[in-house]
């Protein structure tokens, strides 16, 4: 995941840099330098997201959760088929999960890995086109999980038995620029994780086969 995350990386800064070249000709003295503004009026664009997330899993099942932050990236593709509504789609990856303030000896933390396909539509409530609401919804496939003991810098051997498919709800707000988009987004799964098998270690209590839903906040960049 980590290979998935760089490569997401050095392809947003390849892409930024190229767009921030000025014209290959000579600059005179008298000649002003400028820098190319991406046109978000344009009705496809192709992009790059890179951003953070603090997230957490609730439900009935696991307890004391104080969440994590995690990093997250996604290619985009948006299509503004309406002076104020556009439609964008997302593949990407995600650092998710949650620590956990519990006793010694009890599981401190839980760390989950995701690829995630959202599909959201975005509504232009202002006269300038540059402030949006977005909902939609976000399908997301576990690739890997840990668990850890607070006792034990190490996760467990066996990892623990979730669902690997999530669905989760998006709500949020973007703020774009000439020539980066400000987006701030909430997302919860409306999935219950929690396949009710034995937890991995044997200091754990029965999963009481309660549910585990997962829930995110994300601040990102849009290139």
């Amino acid at each position: 995941m980590q290979k998935i995350l760089f490569t997401i990386l050095l392809f947003g800064s390849t892409i930024v840099c190229h767009a921030q070249q000025t014209d290959s000709t000579a600059i005179g003295e008298n000649e002003e330098v400028t820098f190319f503004k991406p046109d978000n009026s344009d009705p496809l664009k192709f992009g790059l997201k890179l951003g953070i997330g603090y997230s957490g899993l609730s439900g009935t099942e696991l307890h004391n959760a104080i969440g994590r932050i995690g990093i997250n990236g996604s290619a985009y593709l948006r299509y503004r088929f309406n002076p104020k509504f556009s439609i964008q789609a997302e593949f990407g990856a995600s650092f998710r999960g949650s620590n956990f303030n519990n006793n010694p000896a009890e599981y401190s933390s839980i760390r989950l890995y995701y690829l995630d396909m959202p599909l959201m539509l975005s509504y232009a409530f202002d006269k300038t086109k540059n402030d949006f609401v977005v909902v939609g919804l976000q399908y997301s496939y576990l690739v890997s999980s840990a668990f850890y003991i607070s006792t034990n810098a190490l996760p467990e051997p066996t990892s623990p038995s979730f669902n690997k498919n999530d669905c989760s709800a998006i709500l949020g707000f973007q703020f774009n620029t000439p020539f980066v988009g400000f987006q701030v987004l909430g997302k919860y799964g409306l999935l219950n994780l929690n396949q009710n098998q034995p937890w991995p270690s044997a200091a754990q209590p029965a999963n009481n086969e309660g549910y585990i839903n997962n829930f995110s906040l994300e601040f990102n960049l849009l290139f």
